[in-house]
């Protein structure tokens, strides 16, 4: 561990397993916690040979970012020759600043408004940054293609659900439509509250880097209200989320050009989850979900009609 440290002018003083590592631990081979001798604690990561390339690519992204003093990006150590993942006994590792928080309370969060704005200006200040720096190309298809994909996936081995997924896909045609037409920005990928290092109810940083890339304007709110919304559907209408929505539209005049796009853009990436819950088979998750996906598609004036009002309120009390 003391080369792989000496590799990017750091000095390994200790490993720290007293600290819990939050974040999916299968988006590497393994990690862990260390400190260096300025008492600096880093997340050192081992990843798998086909990851290099793209985390590669990713670490080179935060550290333009955290140039451009984007909110809450923490940039990834670099090397002399500034390379951010870095082979160490024939295999790639990369660190990052560990970053200290408190824990987020579940499902109270819902409620709390500010971190509701907290993300909202985080995914502003992502896009605006991201008008000034190249933006690495994802691999991951529109989301009309992904969802054809994953039908047909259901239709071969879950057949008894189309019904209901033709009634979710009856409410996206205009969504499937109009997808190519909203504007693209940088995005973190996979926004949602547990993805963030919480102080309390303001950010500390952002974490799981792994999807980034150039998506539809609305794609980071959509994923992050759609995971709130989970927690209980009443959270769809109070606390964070009409926070979240206010903010962005009153901070990107694309989003609010687009926001009758936003609950077609929240289902369309519930398939994601749809098809995650379908690989685990899991059939209590894929029913939960499938309701899930029929209560937005379902009650989209509904809840958009709550988001206007709150909207509404939130632009005269600042006049």
């Amino acid at each position: 561990m003391k080369t792989l440290f000496e590799k990017y002018s750091r000095t390994f003083m200790r490993h720290r397993p007293d600290i819990s590592i939050p974040g999916s631990p299968e988006r590497c081979i393994s990690r862990f916690v260390a400190e260096d001798t300025t008492g600096t604690v880093w997340l050192v990561e081992q990843l798998k040979s086909t990851q290099k390339d793209w985390r590669s690519i990713v670490g080179e992204l935060l550290v333009r970012l955290h140039q451009e003093n984007t909110l809450h990006v923490h940039a990834p150590a670099t090397t002399k020759n500034n390379e951010t993942v870095i082979l160490h006994e024939g295999l790639p590792y990369q660190i990052t600043p560990f970053i200290i928080g408190t824990d987020l309370p579940r499902p109270e969060y819902c409620a709390d408004t500010e971190r509701g704005r907290a993300i909202g200006n985080f995914i502003l200040s992502l896009q605006a940054a991201g008008e000034n720096i190249p933006i690495p190309e994802n691999s991951t298809p529109p989301l009309p293609e992904y969802i054809e994909d994953i039908v047909g996936t259901i239709k071969q081995h879950r057949p008894e659900m189309m019904p209901r997924i033709e009634r979710v896909l009856q409410h996206l045609e205009t969504f499937f439509t109009e997808e190519r037409s909203i504007p693209a920005a940088l995005a973190h990928g996979d926004c949602h509250p547990l993805n963030i290092i919480w102080n309390e109810n303001e950010i500390a940083g952002v974490i799981d880097w792994e999807f980034t890339g150039k998506k539809i304007a609305l794609y980071d709110a959509a994923n992050c209200i759609g995971c709130v919304g989970m927690e209980h559907p009443n959270w769809l209408i109070n606390g964070l989320i009409p926070e979240l929505v206010t903010t962005i539209r009153a901070g990107s005049s694309i989003i609010d050009v687009h926001i009758h796009q936003l609950i077609p853009s929240i289902v369309a990436l519930r398939f994601a989850w749809l098809s995650e819950w379908l690989r685990k088979k899991d059939t209590e998750m894929q029913e939960q979900e499938l309701e899930y996906m029929l209560l937005l598609a379902t009650s989209q004036k509904e809840i958009e009609g709550f988001w206007e009002r709150h909207y509404s309120h939130s632009i005269q009390s600042h006049m």
